[in-house]
C-alpha cells in the first residue's frame, strides 16, 4: 500500500506540473491573439480616420499639352483626422499610375498635409493623348502618417472634364 500510495502522489504532482506548463502556455498564447487583435482594431480605426477628396473644380482640370508628354494638375484635399502623408500616395488616370512632374505643392506650406489643407499635384504619363473637354478618370490612393505604429489607407476616384 506505501507503494501505490507514492506512486499516486507521483502521478499527481507530474499532472499538476504539466497542467501548469499547459495553463502556461495557453495564456501566452491569448495574450498573443489579444495583440494581433489590438492591432487589427487600431488598423481598422486608423483607416477610418484616413480621408482623402477631391478639391477645387473636376469640371474644369488643367491640361497642358505643350510638352512632349501632356501634364494634367490636379488638388486633393485632406479631410480626414490623421495627417496624410504627402510623399507616400499614388495617382491613377484612367488606370495609369501616373508619375508625378516636379514638387506637390502643399496649401497652406505648413510642411505637413494636415486636416483640411490641399495638395496640388501636376501628373504625366507618356501614353496621355487627351484633347481639350476629354473626360478622364482620377483615382489616388493615399496612406495616414504613423500613429501608434499603424497606418490609415484610403481612395477616391472621380470623373474629370479636362481643360487645355
Amino acid at each position: 500500500m506505501a507503494d501505490g500510495g507514492s506512486s499516486t502522489m507521483i502521478l499527481l504532482v507530474t499532472s499538476l506540473l504539466i497542467s501548469g506548463l499547459a495553463s502556461v502556455v495557453l495564456l501566452e498564447s491569448w495574450g498573443d491573439v489579444a495583440e494581433a487583435t489590438g492591432k487589427n482594431n487600431r488598423g481598422k480605426v486608423a483607416d477610418a480616420e484616413t480621408d482623402v477628396s477631391f478639391s477645387g473644380d473636376r469640371g474644369n482640370v488643367l491640361l497642358d499639352t505643350s510638352g512632349s508628354n501632356q501634364e494634367i494638375t490636379l488638388y486633393f484635399q485632406n479631410t480626414g483626422i490623421r495627417s496624410l502623408d504627402k510623399s507616400s500616395f499614388t495617382i491613377f488616370v484612367d488606370g495609369v499610375s501616373s508619375t508625378v512632374v516636379g514638387a506637390a505643392t502643399l496649401y497652406p506650406a505648413s510642411g505637413v498635409w494636415a486636416t483640411d489643407h490641399v495638395l496640388e499635384v501636376t501628373v504625366s504619363d507618356a501614353s496621355f493623348a487627351y484633347s481639350d473637354n476629354d473626360l478622364a478618370t482620377v483615382t489616388i490612393v493615399v496612406q495616414s502618417t504613423v500613429v501608434d505604429g499603424v497606418k490609415g489607407t484610403d481612395s477616391e476616384s472621380a470623373e474629370v472634364r479636362l481643360s487645355v
